[in-house]
């Protein structure tokens, strides 16, 4: 990818969506923020909380941010597919930092269906199209068979953001302006 200032951020609740935003920072040289629970998701019992909070829209606490969004050129989000919808602790993100995103990408992982319907969701909490998506199964994921996926989001980005001139050129092109 060209010197850009990427950011991934991400929710896993099982670990999967951690896999894939790993490979995803990899193979962008990003930075990454892993959103992290206030509250307990393991078990039946916090399985539950997250298909509730999922399906009704409700927002899930997160730990405060270290890295800005709005300084960065790229902003990759990855979230689990919870009952065919965004995590809530991604939708909390979102919507918090929807006015000051850069472009973003978009990717989520799921256990077998609701993945495009994910993407839309996001896409819509944002107000913005992506400029890439990915959406992988877990038994994709853990199987290691994302070499391919990865690569085609990084292509997709890469054709997607817009040319800017050398640092000399705006300058000049700004100086003309006035």
């Amino acid at each position: 990818m060209n010197p850009r200032n990427v950011l991934v951020v991400f929710y896993s609740r099982s670990g999967t969506t951690r896999v894939l935003a790993d490979l995803v920072a990899a193979a962008l040289d990003a930075d990454v923020e892993e959103l992290r629970d206030v509250r307990e998701r393991k078990g039946a019992l916090g399985w539950l909380r997250s298909s509730y909070e999922a399906t009704t829209g409700r927002r899930g606490a997160i730990e405060p941010q270290r890295r800005d969004p709005a300084h960065y050129d790229l902003v990759v989000v990855g979230t689990p597919v919870w009952v065919s919808h965004v995590s809530s602790p991604v939708r909390t993100w979102l919507e918090t930092n929807a006015s000051r995103l850069p472009p973003v990408a978009l990717f989520c992982t799921m256990g077998g269906r609701g993945g495009d319907r994910v993407i839309a969701e996001m896409s819509a909490l944002i107000g913005k199209a992506p400029r890439a998506t990915l959406v992988a199964t877990n038994d994709e994921v853990w199987r290691g068979q994302m070499g391919t996926q990865v690569a085609a989001i990084m292509r997709a980005i890469e054709q997607s953001a817009p040319t800017r001139p050398p640092p000399a050129m705006q300058v000049q092109q700004q100086a003309h302006a006035h």
